[in-house]
């Protein structure tokens, strides 16, 4: 079959020129379609990532209102940690104080009282040197206590350190200051975590 173009070659070069703008106009259009759908896929994914943003963002801030009260605690954990350190120290100590006490209350005479007992440490020999202050109402009182804390195994170097007689209510009293040692080596304090 023999086909034959009776059209004028200037219609026929206007309609290849119009089929050929035609797949353009089909291929840009295609090509915009494609675009615009990537552009919504884009717009659709950030929509999400800015979602996810703002939910982290919210986690963020109910985290920190829970962590507050929290950082307060680590804080309280601490100052518990010095007062449990200083506990141990004194629970440490505690049966000598135990025993010095005892002590005293046994050697003390029945006219006199202990107004004042001081304690100081003192770390190079590891003793622990006592301070007693008390008042009695004569002399032998405070002579007799000073010959028992001589004599006791618990106390060493003692020494009578002041004695002044006064008068209270037109009753003679005699006040009087000791220093002594206790006999016994003390542990080794512990350092103090900073």
């Amino acid at each position: 079959m023999v086909q034959i173009n009776l059209l004028p070659s200037k219609v026929r070069k206007t309609k290849v020129a119009l089929r050929f703008y035609t797949y353009i106009i089909i291929t840009g259009s295609m090509a915009a379609i494609i675009m615009i759908f990537i552009l919504l896929g884009i717009l659709a994914q950030t929509k999400r990532i800015e979602m996810k943003i703002r939910k982290s963002k919210a986690a963020e801030a109910l985290v920190a209102e829970k962590a507050g009260p929290l950082m307060g605690l680590v804080e309280q954990e601490k100052k518990i940690a010095v007062v449990q350190a200083m506990v141990r120290e004194l629970t440490r100590e505690q049966p000598v104080w135990i025993t010095i006490l005892d002590e005293l209350a046994d050697q003390i005479q029945a006219d006199m009282w202990l107004t004042k007992v001081l304690s100081q440490r003192e770390e190079k020999e590891q003793v622990l040197v006592l301070m007693l202050e008390g008042e009695a109402y004569h002399k032998i009182a405070v002579a007799d206590f000073l010959t028992m804390l001589e004599n006791s195994q618990l106390f060493t170097n003692v020494t009578l350190e002041a004695l002044t007689e006064t008068k209270v209510n037109q009753t003679p009293q005699v006040q009087f200051k000791l220093k002594m040692e206790y006999a016994q080596k003390l542990a080794p304090q512990e350092k103090k975590d900073e």
